[in-house]
């Protein structure tokens, strides 16, 4: 499915300013600690997140220059809602290296009606079935991934690869492979960092959550046609 156009430049503008108020509320959230379990409540609680807010509006503000032409607004909730999703996910990720089903699992429902609703206002049905079928693809893939190489993926990056590979596939079988080779690459980057600056050492665990988030997102505000010179889908 390929999105061609950007948004005007006030749309971009209110949706970024309406991700900072949704990234303010997910802070407060976020500094409850309500995501933690009770054997990890020993552990030091985070400075307070002022980035939050800050990422959930330069996040928003770019899927609405990626999704806000005109005649494909009913695409932008969709990505609007994994991207403060991401920012969530990524924030709790790298505190307690877990994936919270209570945030993963709805949003497989939610994303199948939001891509829904997508394929509906640009009449390509044929998008939805690809969505489908590449959360699973997906899904299975790091399945596999997660049991050859046990303490390297987690199942709670399983069950986000599922969710990822459904808003990757809506758009085409190329954004899935490149955000899969982008999450790869960056998690290899960031954990080179983390050892250069002793932050860990080679027997670390280092959550993968915001590489595949950082991927996909990467991948989805570059259309693939500008990496590869052909059109997605």
């Amino acid at each position: 499915m390929t999105v061609a156009g950007t948004a005007p430049w006030w749309l971009v503008a209110v949706v970024a300013v309406a991700g900072a108020a949704v990234g303010e509320v997910a802070a407060r959230r976020l500094a409850t600690g309500g995501y933690r379990r009770e054997d990890e409540q020993h552990l030091p609680v985070p400075p307070h997140r002022w980035w939050v807010p800050v990422l959930v509006a330069l996040v928003w503000g770019s899927l609405a220059w990626r999704f806000g032409a005109v005649g494909h607004l009913t695409v932008l909730p969709a990505y609007l809602y994994l991207g403060v999703l991401g920012v969530l996910l990524a924030a709790i990720d790298a505190d307690v290296h877990r994936l919270p089903d209570a945030l993963v699992l709805p949003s497989y429902p939610v994303a199948l009606v939001l891509l829904a609703a997508a394929s509906w206002g640009t009449g390509d049905w044929w998008s939805l079935v690809r969505a489908a079928m590449a959360g699973a693809a997906l899904w299975l893939a790091y399945l596999v991934l997660a049991l050859l190489s046990p303490g390297g993926l987690g199942f709670g990056d399983v069950k986000l690869a599922g969710v990822l590979g459904m808003y990757l596939g809506w758009l085409g079988w190329g954004p899935v492979v490149l955000a899969t080779l982008a999450a790869f690459l960056l998690g290899g980057l960031a954990g080179v960092v983390l050892l250069v600056a002793r932050r860990v050492t080679r027997h670390s665990h280092i959550a993968f959550g915001p590489a595949m988030l950082a991927g996909a997102w990467l991948v989805v505000c570059v259309p693939v046609q500008l990496l590869t010179g052909s059109p997605t889908g």
